[in-house]
């Protein structure tokens, strides 16, 4: 993984560059962004250049030794933490399901989270975790000598997941052997515990530009121009939504969200049940991807009722919709059907029951939208 590859972020770029240059790398670092921001493929990156044989002013070469085996993720000196799920054969380190990462980071640099636990776990019904004995294992790892890396290094992804157990890493955090960097890759600082925060320097990595994803929509997965300019509105930065939303077409989900918000509207419980079973039998990841793109639509009613209609770029089928619906919105119930549609995609994401969460979601709603009238 190289700089050139990654989407945007220039700045940060620049920044991580400039800290090899000057000799200014420090031991431990968070490298703290929202989803599909590029925070996992710059750590692989900013570790590639930190260890490339012949670096030029901007970017590793890509062809020695050092940048091959990182690239495809065999460095010996390199190692990876990430959440992992006890499956029947009781693994449980990061070094079990290596084969799978290596696969799916070379497929996706832009994994999600719930992305790579579904790979995990197609069902999408147990927890992950990075465990006490993944604790241990990193710190044997790094009291290890180096095999030909001019830093031995361990990229934690999700370092939200290290609960108390945590706490066995923090003298590896404050006081590293010489020559070892340690970066946590996150998405939300609020979910990390505080001693590891203070322990690491954080590099806050921002959401990608709009024109920045509909740019690879295009180049990489054919989507015309008008078709990448909304998906990318609508994923706000996230690139891993992005590729979700334009994978499997935007129509889906328009329909989908029209058959839901109808039934909802007519408060009619029967229809509800309908569009929540075709909604739960697309799977865990298309449902994130779909609650990302109700929460657009309830932004684009509320645009529609309080800003410029310019603001809105929606497809003229969307548009039309949106006319409609918004008789059943103010600022008031689009502020709390917002929040709750927010938190439920929080217990979805943590393994709550699909049917039982969408159908509380829904009669919220039917309860909060105004007049039950036909929509």
């Amino acid at each position: 993984m190289q700089f050139k590859d990654i989407v945007g972020q220039e700045e940060i770029k620049q920044r991580l560059i400039k800290s090899v240059q000057t000799g200014r790398i420090s031991h431990t670092q968070l490298f703290l962004g929202p989803e599909g921001c590029g925070t996992l493929a710059l750590a692989v990156a900013y570790t590639q250049f930190i260890n490339c044989l012949q670096p030029t002013e901007t970017d590793s070469c890509g062809q020695c030794v050092s940048c091959i085996k990182i690239q495809k993720l065999i460095h010996p000196d390199i190692h990876f933490t990430f959440p992992t799920i006890t499956n029947t054969e009781k693994k449980k380190l990061s070094n079990e399901f290596i084969e799978e990462w290596r696969s799916t980071f070379t497929q996706n640099p832009y994994i999600s989270e719930l992305q790579w636990l579904l790979q995990l776990d197609e069902e999408g019904k147990k927890q992950g975790n990075i465990t006490a004995e993944e604790c241990r294992d990193i710190i044997r790892k790094l009291s290890l000598k180096s095999y030909e890396a001019k830093f031995k290094t361990v990229i934690i992804w999700l370092p939200e997941y290290l609960r108390l157990e945590g706490n066995i890493l923090l003298k590896l955090l404050e006081e590293p052997p010489e020559k070892t960097l340690i970066i946590l890759v996150a998405q939300d600082a609020d979910k990390v515990i505080a001693t590891i925060l203070s322990r690491a320097q954080t590099l806050k990595i921002p959401r990608l530009k709009d024109e920045e994803i509909a740019e690879v929509l295009i180049r990489q997965a054919g989507v015309d121009a008008a078709e990448a300019e909304t998906i990318a509105r609508v994923s706000e930065g996230n690139l891993a939504l992005a590729n979700s939303l334009a994978g499997a077409g935007r129509s889906d989900y328009h329909d989908l969200f029209v058959e839901w918000m109808r039934a909802c509207y007519g408060r009619k419980v029967d229809a509800m049940n309908l569009a929540i079973e075709k909604i739960i039998g697309t799977g865990r990841e298309f449902i994130k991807s779909f609650t990302g793109y109700s929460l657009h639509m309830l932004r684009a009613v509320f645009l529609y009722q309080n800003a410029d209609h310019q603001l809105i770029k929606l497809s003229e089928q969307e548009r039309q919709f949106i006319v409609k619906f918004s008789i059943a919105f103010n600022n008031d119930n689009i502020e709390h059907i917002t929040k709750a549609l927010n938190q439920s995609t929080f217990h979805l994401e943590r393994n709550a029951d699909l049917r039982i969460t969408f159908l509380n979601l829904s009669l919220y709603i039917a309860q909060r939208m105004i007049k039950p009238k036909q929509a």
